[in-house]
């Protein structure tokens, strides 16, 4: 080969590594730039769409932020753009969808509101607007079976659901639609329903909701239960909280004292007894009784009640007492009042000191106007220095009889 072929084979060798090289750094470049668009599109999607124009992700991002702007045109641009470069964007529908609405095309932004349904299921925006939708066409199963899938999988949006969910589980329809899906124990139901217990304006709006909720084959939970029992004794509903009981406990003694035997088969004030905590003082129910010990302490123990809904007549209160060494000033008794009086209207004898088990009784009358009692066992006590008590106390069978 001549000194000029050489020349020029090398030239060409020359020419060719350059332009590899070149090619490698365009295409460096374009992975670079590409990847950090990518990275910017969800952060700062205005410099990832200026590196990278056809970034679908920031060009979504644009076209969210132009639709929250009233930007229509540019918003409609920007989706477009990103449909381009992926046509099942499903976020990018529904911003297309969503200024269809605004421009008071209902069919057309439905259409696309499902088409980004289908291509972006999670997508949360597209799931409520399409809920929101089937309500105002008064189809109340298909918004309820959309809301019900939106808060199954992304459960921290019941705050955002919670004021449409609530107008419908206090409505009697909307009751027997939205009771099914409950009685099939979601993961959002417990937040749900004992918000909606506590918060409804009226509580005579929740028996809707509870009667749907049984007839559905569901049931309150204890929480929801108890939740939904002090809103009615909270309301003075006294029929509908005597019916509570009664369905919670159908085989409720006809003694009418909830636990007499205090086997620990009820719950609280309602179902059962409350028994309160108290420094100086256990109590406690075990081996089928209900036990006290005081240490010497000053107490203003009144710490085991249980609620009653006694219609008014006359009655016995009975059970069984058995003492301790109890020294006191002035005893224990069991009392009873009408529900947020202070002071009773029917008492036992005062025990103290040294007692085997015997029988003890106690007749009285409810008066007319008394529809809730609270029968509490407490230390009878005038002033401060009468509270201090030590010994033990045990009680059983505990019942109450019409006379």
């Amino acid at each position: 080969m001549t000194s000029a072929g050489a020349w020029a084979s090398g030239k060409r060798r020359s020419l060719r590594h350059a332009a590899l090289i070149a090619l490698a750094l365009a295409l460096t470049w374009l992975v670079l730039v590409r990847g950090y668009a990518d990275y910017l599109a969800r952060v700062a999607p205005a410099r990832a769409h200026s590196l990278n124009s056809s970034q679908p992700v920031a060009a979504v991002r644009l076209a969210e932020t132009a639709l929250r702007e009233q930007r229509l045109d540019d918003a409609r641009y920007l989706a477009q753009a990103a449909l381009r470069r992926h046509p099942f964007a499903g976020e990018a529908l529904r911003v297309l969808g969503a200024v269809a609405e605004l421009r008071g095309d209902r069919p057309l932004a439905l259409r696309l509101m499902t088409a980004a349904a289908k291509a972006s299921p999670r997508d949360t925006a597209t799931q409520f607007w399409l809920a929101i939708n089937a309500l105002s066409d008064h189809d109340l199963p298909l918004a309820l079976s959309r809301l019900d899938h939106l808060l199954r999988t992304e459960p921290e949006l019941l705050r955002d659901a919670f004021p449409v969910l609530a107008t419908i589980g206090i409505n009697p329809m909307g009751a027997q639609a939205l009771a099914p899906i409950l009685a099939a124990k979601p993961g959002w139901r417990a937040e749900f329903v004992s918000n909606l217990l506590r918060q409804a304006p009226l509580v005579a709006d929740l028996a809707h909701l509870v009667h749907a909720l049984q007839k559905a084959g569901g049931q309150l939970t204890d929480a929801e239960f108890d939740i939904y029992a002090q809103r009615l004794l909270t309301a003075g509903e006294w029929d509908r909280l005597d019916a509570l009981l009664a369905g919670a406990q159908p085989q409720r003694s006809p003694a009418l004292v909830r636990d007499g035997g205090f086997d620990g088969t009820g719950r609280g004030p309602l179902l059962g007894w409350e028994v309160a905590h108290m420094a100086g003082v256990d109590a406690v129910i075990a081996d089928s009784q209900l036990q006290l010990v005081f240490y010497g302490k000053r107490v203003p123990f009144r710490n085991v009640q249980q609620l009653l809904l006694l219609p008014s007549g006359s009655y016995r209160l009975g059970g069984r007492v058995r003492l301790e060494a109890l020294e006191t000033t002035h005893g224990l008794a069991w009392t009873l009042s009408c529900s947020g009086a202070t002071a009773p209207f029917a008492s036992t004898e005062h025990w103290l000191g040294n007692q085997t088990w015997r029988d003890f009784w106690l007749d009285f009358d409810v008066p007319p106007d008394c529809p809730a009692q609270t029968l509490r066992l407490e230390l009878r006590a005038r002033i401060h220095a009468e509270q201090q008590i030590s010994g033990r106390a045990s009680f059983d069978s505990m019942t109450i009889t019409p006379r």
